[in-house]
């Protein structure tokens, strides 16, 4: 009988200790990102010109939501992603100015006939020269993948036809049309062989001249409300039903889509509904307006007293991060840190969670066995003697 005791006892001391061990083996797993289901995908950067500098790698899923980012001096990077199609994309900067002297006269004679030497040269650091490049990939496994970028200035170029429409399928004109390019951390306007901020024409229609690469293209416009002679409580705007009957009734209504374009798309539909104000931003200089290059301010007008109130001037938030540096608004700079989901954090701590759960669940059903065992036993032993 003692050697069956034992024999238990020792029994569940292995399996204790064998949930113990899984346990923290599957803790070490979720900490380091290696579980079954997460592919390990390793980028390598090939530049054009850029010998050293700094790198902004990210990956996309491919509605455009960014799943992860990082920042590195090295070129190359990693990430764990699950499977699934992602657009991966890097930014190159270079990290090393050109300068170039500011000339100078020589030494000027002083009133005591002697000659003051020259000012040395002051060199002038010019802009860091900056590199884009893509991938377009389906993950189900680890991979490698290597990704060559290539200057902005140089970058090849597609001519877009977006169609825009109201909800009940009318042409949208004199909508407002932006592009921005899947990725790119800088604004891309500043080179003269792209357009990317324009407006509909007559029918509806709008060109933009983009980087051949995933481009984010949205769509909007702010449609006035006339009520006169309205007794409805609902008036048709841009197609789509508008509450009046409310004790605050606006007098413009936005209107907004997006979609995105992977080469080698050249066209795209985009049908603009009504929008919640939390989903504009009325830029510093209040009236953005596109110009018929990359995007000039044509009126731009005193500031506004909010940043994120809804009205004729604002613009989606989305585009006021993409056109940081469009002189279209006009804005004072900001950076703007890099998102990073949180998505893998949250599965991997409720993974964690269950794990324990198993584990403290595992560890208590071993105790109460060896208790109601050991009880028996003492009552056996009782009624024996």
């Amino acid at each position: 009988m003692n050697n069956l005791k034992i024999n238990f006892r020792f029994l569940t001391l292995i399996i204790v200790l064998g949930l113990s061990l899984l346990s923290v083996t599957s803790i070490t797993s979720i900490a380091s990102g290696q579980l079954a289901f997460y592919n390990n995908v390793q980028l390598n950067i090939q530049t054009s010109n850029i010998q050293s500098g700094y790198f902004t790698v990210s990956a996309f899923n491919m509605t455009g939501y960014q799943e992860s980012a990082v920042q590195t001096y090295y070129p190359a990077a990693s990430f764990e992603l699950p499977n699934g199609q992602y657009i991966f994309t890097v930014t190159a900067n270079n990290q090393t100015n050109s300068n170039y002297p500011v000339p100078v006269a020589g030494g000027a004679a002083s009133s005591s006939g002697e000659t003051t030497p020259a000012i040395p040269a002051l060199p002038i650091p010019l802009a860091p020269a900056i590199e884009y490049g893509f991938a377009v990939q389906q993950i189900s496994s680890s991979v490698s993948i290597t990704i060559t970028t290539q200057s902005v200035s140089s970058f090849p170029t597609n001519t877009l036809t977006i169609q825009v429409l109201y909800a009940n399928g009318t042409a949208a004109v004199g909508a407002s049309v932006s592009a921005s390019t899947i990725g790119f951390s800088y604004y891309w306007g500043y080179e003269s062989n792209v357009v990317t901020w324009t407006t509909t024409g007559p029918n509806g229609f709008a060109t933009l001249v983009t980087p051949v690469a995933p481009e984010q293209i949205t769509a909007w416009s702010w449609l006035p409300l006339n009520l006169t002679g309205i007794t409805a409580p609902q008036v048709i705007v841009g197609g789509e039903p508008v509450n009046v009957s409310g004790p605050m009734i606006p007098a413009f209504i936005g209107v907004a889509g997006s979609t995105l374009i992977f080469p080698p798309q050249t066209t795209a539909t985009i049908t603009m509904t009504t929008q919640q104000q939390n989903y504009w931003v009325t830029p510093y200089a209040a009236t953005a307006t596109p110009g018929t290059s990359s995007g000039t301010s044509s009126a731009p007008s005193a500031p506004s007293s909010s940043s994120s109130a809804a009205g004729p001037d604002a613009i989606p938030a989305s585009v006021y991060d993409q056109q940081q540096g469009n002189p279209a608004l006009q804005v004072a700079p900001t950076s703007t840190p890099i998102a990073t989901s949180s998505s893998s954090s949250s599965r991997n701590t409720f993974l964690l969670t269950i794990l324990v759960a198993i584990v403290i669940g595992g560890v208590a059903v071993a105790g109460l066995m060896i208790a109601r065992r050991t009880k028996r036993k003492q009552q056996q032993s009782s009624l024996a003697s």
